[in-house]
């Protein structure tokens, strides 16, 4: 693939920067908080003195460098009428593009194709564009006069825009078979069409999306993509800024899930505003963290440092695990709490969850329960809110069950199965009255 096609992810890019390594340091630091879209990104400056190992006035230099370079915008948030705020950082690049070709060198390339005889599936040059023809008359020899072709319809005299020659390439390289069914090129050809597309390609890797999509019949290639940009929307009409990478899409079938109303082939699915830190908000949270956490193949990948401190092992390689799989195992669930505080905006949660609601009860924060609250979570290594000063006095999370308790942490243990309960049982009435 040549330099013009490779698509560059934003680290990638500012490590090929004039940047100074400190600088790449804290910035490939940053991108441990950060989203896909290179968004929702609030870490402290502690969080990121413990991840760079960099002092505070390090950490702080270094990231007013990279802004003043081009590379991050910071805005701050917070609650209005308090006093403190949030940094929310966001991956931006210079007024400069590294990698892509300049729309000149394009034109050069293009019209270098078409000098050795056009681009691959267009139409062969004409032999005879510009004839020689012999008048005679000439002392020495004859006299040749140049005729020129008057085909005006001839792509050579009249050029066929590159988008439209784009077009018609493409419908001309689905190749059949003799027995009628797509080749194995084409095939390839139309994955790499989606994963090209796909928001979470920097990452995905190509090898392994080939094999899934190989496993597929031709019916499921065929719907996986044409519903890739459906699956994309649905996603974003739901509220989440977190799209899952291609190898999950099509390992788990993932169009398959999409409702009638998204262009799929699934039953119907209203959904409903969930304010944060609200009822409705927390049974979503809950319910996703209740989900088996994304797989470790489809994190991206640790700044250079850190794969070393992975590699050599030991405790500190497992407790950098545990925070990797805390920060992007279920990154839906601190999207939803970064902008719950920052922003107080609202996800969209499917209506069919609000009967879980009956199961939760307001807790205060910094009350002994929310403790154990907090413990609980530490200890199934999910991510916390965060300090009590970002959070409103009370938040709604699963009812306490009546009975004897030795402990807070007892208490909210058994809430949470409780919680548990109610969802399966939520989840297996739904899908038998789908099945009726």
């Amino acid at each position: 693939m040549s330099k013009g096609h490779k698509a560059w992810s934003w680290r990638q890019a500012f490590s090929r920067s004039d940047l100074s390594p400190t600088t790449k340091h804290v910035l490939h630091t940053l991108a441990l908080f950060m989203n896909e879209m290179g968004e929702s990104c609030y870490p402290t400056i502690e969080h990121l003195m413990e991840h760079s190992s960099l002092s505070k006035n390090a950490v702080m230099k270094h990231l007013e460098l990279a802004k003043g370079a081009g590379w991050i915008t910071v805005s701050q948030h917070g609650f209005r009428g308090q006093k403190w705020k949030r940094r929310d950082y966001s991956a931006r690049w210079p007024e400069r593009d590294l990698d892509a070709p300049s729309l000149s060198e394009r034109m050069v390339k293009s019209a270098d194709e078409e000098e050795e005889g056009g681009a691959r599936g267009g139409p062969p040059p004409l032999k005879k564009v510009v004839h020689e023809v012999g008048e005679g008359g000439a002392r020495g020899g004859p006299k040749v006069v140049h005729e020129v072709d008057q085909d005006k319809n001839n792509p050579i005299n009249n050029p066929i825009p590159i988008q439209e020659r784009e077009c018609a390439r493409e419908i001309g390289n689905d190749k059949t078979t003799n027995s009628g069914k797509v080749s194995r090129e084409t095939w390839v050809r139309r994955l790499k069409k989606v994963h090209e597309r796909w928001p979470t390609r920097a990452g995905d890797s190509v090898e392994g999306a080939e094999r899934l999509w190989f496993r597929l019949s031709d019916e499921e290639r065929n719907q996986a993509e044409k519903l890739a940009k459906a699956y994309e929307k649905h996603i974003k009409d739901l509220g989440r800024t977190r799209i899952c990478s291609l190898l999950t899409y099509l390992k788990e079938k993932r169009w398959k899930l999409l409702p009638k109303m998204a262009g799929g082939t699934g039953t119907g699915e209203a959904v409903a505003n969930a304010a944060p830190f609200g009822k409705l908000w927390g049974v979503n949270r809950f319910s996703v963290l209740l989900a088996p956490p994304v797989s470790e193949a489809d994190y991206p990948k640790p700044p250079a440092f850190i794969e070393e401190r992975l590699r050599r092992g030991g405790e500190e390689a497992e407790k950098e695990k545990r925070d990797r799989r805390m920060i992007y195992g279920w990154r839906d669930v601190l999207d939803m709490q970064g902008k719950g505080v920052a922003k107080a905006k609202p996800v969209k949660v499917p209506k069919a969850m609000e009967p879980l609601g009956d199961e939760f009860e307001v807790v205060k924060v910094g009350s002994d329960v929310w403790r154990a609250w907090e413990q609980l979570h530490n200890e199934r290594g999910w991510p916390w809110f965060g300090p009590d000063r970002d959070m409103p006095e009370w938040v709604w999370m699963p009812r306490l069950v009546s009975g004897e308790h030795l402990t807070p942490l007892e208490a909210v243990q058994d809430a949470l199965e409780s919680f548990e309960a109610a969802v399966r049982g939520l989840t297996e009435t739904t899908n038998l009255e789908a099945a009726e």
